[in-house]
């Protein structure tokens, strides 16, 4: 089936070439350029790789239309600026090819620079008439500006950088342009090494036991460093087999990853990023993150799409098997050095600030004032409108005993004096620190704050803290973790530390 397949795609080359290849004619252009891209193959990844052409294209005062589908309309109209996206199918065929030409009008550049130009698409460049088509296909006489040969063993920025040189430009600013959410991770809390075991084909994922083997070494070799692991709500349920498997205590899921943009946010607050062959090696390349990335190795060809050479990125070579390739069409990206990847994260971290010393500190819930419920309601939308991260706690404190006394002394946030009160006529100051709790019932550390209200008679006791958080069933639980970062509070000398927490709780929230 494969062989006829194949060679129909020979005859309908041939015909379409026969029918509608010519060379284009010169006109002449008195208004800005019109630029065509199409992008119709409906990868992320090779659209960030593309997404700084249509920046530095404004700037030669040219107009850029992109024929894309729905997926990536967003990220093209919104983030990289450009002028107008026409949605059409993956793979177009002649009839909507045709119908695209028509809708376009005059066209005076078309940018094709990913794989052949399909038979469909002889016809279409026929009917749009440019001046310049920009190529990988050299054998077709409609291209002009003929990149196959010309440009063989660049990467695919590069070629895009040629074509504006091509256009005018006397200066191009390669820099990917990389969407981020609205609302960025919290650097605390993120994990500081991300690992991408995912593609968007099977044969380009790592297998199951290839990513536990992976995780077990980079967790070992990196105990204080927290580790994610990166999934789309697809792969999710094999994220979190994987994360039971590995059964490491700073290997954990990254939830919430709902689109590209969310996923991005968690690169630029990593230290580093593991990843195969995928759209998140070239989100991490434009967010300038370090970067391990595992490409294979198919006979020793040159791969336009290899990350970019930068300080900031390793590429670890997984080992092909020609026949396998040649029979199936299909990768193996398992097959590289585990000791060649971990030396190249090694470099990659001695130039990284170590993971902030942490302190994990017991503590027990023990009664609050009965007071909080009625002013944390009127305290946290004040507080939430400059540190908006506690805007979804639950209006009460959960009040924890320390093991050690506990000074706050660098909160990550401290609030102007607010008038909380009803009558307004009095202001407090409020301290905010950023703290995980870790509940054995639980499965995963809960993102939590330390409140210090400078008015509160809890200041006098450094044993006794508040803590808010989202609400939470605590009614079973009686003693925690809480960790945080060392630099934020000064603890007691070992000498003044309390006795162990061994007493029985109160339940609190």
């Amino acid at each position: 089936m494969s062989f006829l397949r194949d060679f129909r795609r020979v005859v309908a080359r041939a015909a379409f070439r026969l029918l509608a290849d010519r060379l284009p004619k010169p006109r002449s252009t008195k208004e800005s350029l019109h630029i065509l891209v199409p992008r119709w193959d409906a990868k992320l990844g090779d659209s960030i790789v593309s997404s700084f052409f249509f920046r530095e294209a404004r700037r030669l005062n040219a107009r850029v239309t992109v024929l894309t589908v729905v997926e990536l309309a967003q990220a093209h109209t919104q983030d990289f600026g450009v002028d107008q996206v026409v949605i059409t199918n993956a793979n177009p065929g002649v009839l909507e090819l045709r119908r695209l030409a028509q809708q376009l009008g005059q066209v005076d550049v078309v940018v094709h620079l990913v794989g052949r130009i399909q038979p469909a698409e002889i016809l279409f460049l026929r009917l749009l008439r440019p001046t310049r088509v920009y190529s990988l296909d050299d054998r077709l006489r409609c291209v002009n500006r003929k990149f196959g040969e010309t440009t063989a063993g660049l990467d695919m920025a590069e070629r895009y950088r040629r074509v504006l040189m091509d256009l005018g430009a006397s200066m191009v600013d390669r820099k990917y342009i990389v969407p981020l959410p609205d609302t960025m991770p919290n650097p605390t809390l993120a994990p500081k090494i991300l690992l991408n075991p995912y593609a968007s084909r099977p044969d380009k994922c790592l297998a199951f036991d290839r990513s536990v083997s992976l995780l077990h070494a980079i967790a070992d070799a990196y105990p204080t460093r927290s580790v994610g692991i990166l999934c789309s709500p697809a792969t999710q349920e094999d994220a979190l087999r994987m994360e039971v498997a590995v059964a490491r205590s700073n290997v954990h899921v990254v939830h919430g990853l709902a689109s590209p943009k969310d996923v991005a946010g968690y690169i630029r607050c990593a230290q580093v990023v593991v990843s195969v062959d995928t759209a998140i090696v070239h989100m991490a390349v434009g967010l300038e993150t370090r970067l391990v990335a595992i490409y294979p190795d198919v006979d020793g060809q040159a791969n336009p799409w290899l990350p970019p050479p930068s300080p900031l990125t390793r590429v670890v070579y997984s080992q092909q098997h020609p026949g396998q390739i040649r029979r199936t069409g299909k990768k193996d990206m398992n097959a590289f050095s585990l000791e060649a990847l971990l030396d190249n994260l090694h470099e990659l971290l001695a130039t990284t600030p170590e993971t902030e010393q942490l302190h994990s500190i017991r503590a027990r819930k023990v009664p609050g004032l009965g007071a909080a419920n009625g002013t944390l309601a009127r305290q946290l939308p004040l507080i939430s409108q400059d540190f908006p991260e506690v805007a979804d706690c639950h209006p009460g404190t959960i009040n924890l005993e320390l093991e050690c006394p506990l000074e706050v002394t660098q909160p990550d946030h401290r609030t102007a004096p607010l008038a909380w009160t009803p009558s307004g006529r009095t202001t407090e100051v409020f301290d905010l620190v950023r703290i995980e709790l870790e509940f054995g019932p639980l499965p995963t550390r809960v993102p939590a704050w330390l409140y210090v209200a400078h008015g509160s008679p809890h200041r006098c006791t450094p044993t006794v803290h508040e803590v808010i958080a989202r609400q939470l069933n605590l009614s079973e639980v009686r003693e925690c973790q809480v960790h945080l970062r060392a630099s934020a509070v000064t603890l007691a000398r070992p000498d003044q530390q309390t006795a162990s927490i061994s007493r029985s709780l109160s339940p609190s929230q």
